[in-house]
């Protein structure tokens, strides 16, 4: 009985409770940093991923998103895969070692590609984020996905690139791979 009337009171407690009010203002014009600026850097980093390579192109795997952190900066980020990798089907059940020898090397020769790209990338962003301080950091961060029947030995999982904004004329980007 004692628990009935617990729970009685532990519930009228709870509607009694005003409801939330959702405001939605998106925190990068806030900061002052327009939308479209990121929506533009966004579109701008998925074309060119995806034309890195005429002969075998990198395979974005996700869309590129990027959002601004107030007192930190810009942080980019994307999922790729370094080549477009053979697929499983009811008509091909499995990779053979030979082709995927061949994908390790087709993906450890577009590796150099991904992070000339991703340079170009980061000064894209550098340069177009005028509205944030240059002290502000600018991140562009890269997953690279594999298939469980690869190889990984000597290939990162994750790129990332970042520096300050006004590192953009000295060249001074700090490179991490995990």
């Amino acid at each position: 009985m004692k628990f009935a009337v617990v729970l009685l009171f532990s519930a009228a407690a709870v509607w009694a409770q005003a409801p939330l009010k959702l405001v939605n203002t998106p925190t990068t014009e806030k900061a002052g940093v327009p939308r479209k600026v990121f929506a533009d850097l966004e579109s701008n980093f998925d074309f060119k991923i995806r034309g890195a390579s005429d002969k075998d192109p990198i395979d974005l795997l996700g869309l590129t998103r990027g959002l601004y952190l107030p007192g930190y900066g810009a942080v980019f980020t994307t999922e790729v895969s370094l080549v477009v990798n053979p697929g499983i089907s009811p008509f091909k059940q499995k990779i053979t070692p030979e082709e995927a020898a061949r994908v390790r090397q087709r993906k450890l020769a577009n590796l150099p590609l991904l992070k000339k790209t991703m340079q170009s990338l980061w000064r894209d962003a550098a340069m177009g984020l005028t509205s944030m301080p240059e002290s502000e950091q600018v991140v562009f961060a890269v997953r690279v996905l594999y298939q469980p029947w690869e190889d990984t030995a000597g290939l990162p999982g994750q790129i990332v690139m970042k520096g300050a904004r006004k590192a953009v004329l000295s060249g001074d980007i700090q490179t991490e791979e995990q």
